[in-house]
């Protein structure tokens, strides 16, 4: 019998949808089949948005030694490693709390110390609540850069991947106005250099890559800015020359078209909103109503560690009304545990 890796699952903010997801996504199927599933938490947390929403399923808590057997130890179950840090008057739905930032961020901390230590093969991430987190004392824009700094990796790039919608960003996480000036030949080169790693790891084939433009029409030769000319071409050449099928300036009201269409396997996006509506219209579905169905995966890309997250935000306004869909998690978790599997079978790096 092959033996499943363990996917750690940090529980995110725990006054957002982060352990609802949680808690539903373990019992998918699909999740079950791809890996062992440990919830990095806290129990009563849990236990509490479980009762709130009727949720199914019995959580029992592991210690970071009994991960190595997990399957026995959490047969019929879902494994929690608890990490006890909210206290009772912070279980609550729907706060803005520093209490509940430091507690999300020590999930996170967690997770990557049970990965470095060979207990995990990668994690999946709740949503955090950025303010909170600043609250808290972690002074990060997001997971992205948290996780850098943990890790001593100066660029991570972000990729969104939903099927085969996968799309990786220049910037992420700071003002138009900042991500404008970092539209820099070497930060496109390093993300689609990583673009065209994992997508060749993924599909076993060669990819082909489009760089988006800046400007409307791909700047049409330098008469709408500079950019187009003076960097994105440039470092379309430069991932030419290491052998990566690469194409562009292409424009960026066509691209991601032309990408749903199978023109390309993957777009280079220049700053984040770019890339994330193009995606999330691909990926997301809302209702009249609220809630709706969240499909996506955030992956981190340049880390040394398998990391992917869902592809929505802690929901503050649905939390604790047993409203969130799950559907962006299972994918989340899933997504992880074939990275993993490619890394074991000595697929990717």
């Amino acid at each position: 019998m092959k033996k499943l890796p363990v996917v750690a699952m940090t529980m995110g903010d725990p006054s957002g949808v982060g352990p609802e997801v949680c808690l539903k996504a373990v019992q998918s199927p699909r999740v079950r089949k791809a890996c062992l599933p440990l919830i990095v938490g806290d129990l009563k947390v849990l236990r509490h948005h479980a009762r709130k929403m009727r949720l199914p399923g019995r959580l029992v808590p592991v210690s970071p030694d009994e991960l190595d057997d997990l399957a026995g130890k959490s047969a019929g179950a879902t494994a929690v490693l608890d990490l006890a840090n909210v206290a009772a008057r912070d279980r609550v739905f729907g706060r803005i709390r520093a209490s509940l930032g430091r507690a999300a961020a020590g999930y996170i901390e967690e997770a990557v110390r049970q990965i470095q230590e060979g207990r995990a093969a990668g994690m999946a991430t709740g949503p955090i609540h950025k303010e909170a987190l600043q609250a808290g004392g972690y002074p990060f824009p997001g997971h992205t850069e948290m996780l850098a700094h943990i890790l001593g990796r100066a660029r991570p790039v972000m990729m969104l991947a939903h099927g085969k919608i996968r799309i990786v960003h220049i910037s992420t996480h700071c003002s138009l106005r900042e991500a404008l000036r970092l539209v820099k030949r070497r930060r496109i080169v390093h993300a689609g250099r990583l673009l065209a790693e994992i997508l060749e790891a993924l599909d076993g084939r060669p990819p082909r890559i489009a760089v988006a433009g800046l400007n409307p029409h791909a700047g049409e030769n330098g008469l709408f800015g500079s950019e187009e000319v003076c960097e994105i071409a440039p470092a379309v050449e430069d991932l030419r020359r290491e052998g990566i099928a690469a194409f562009g300036p292409e424009a960026p009201d066509t691209v991601f078209a032309k990408l749903r269409g199978g023109q390309f396997d993957g777009v280079v996006a220049m700053y984040h909103d770019q890339g994330h509506i193009a995606g999330k219209m691909m990926a997301f579905r809302f209702g009249g109503k609220g809630g709706g169905n969240v499909r996506g995966v955030n992956v981190t890309l340049g880390l040394p560690i398998i990391r992917t997250s869902v592809e929505h935000g802690t929901g503050f306004d649905i939390a604790g009304r047993g409203m969130a869909d799950a559907s962006s998690m299972v994918d989340a978790v899933v997504f992880a545990a074939r990275m993993a599997r490619r890394r074991m079978n000595g697929v990717m790096k």
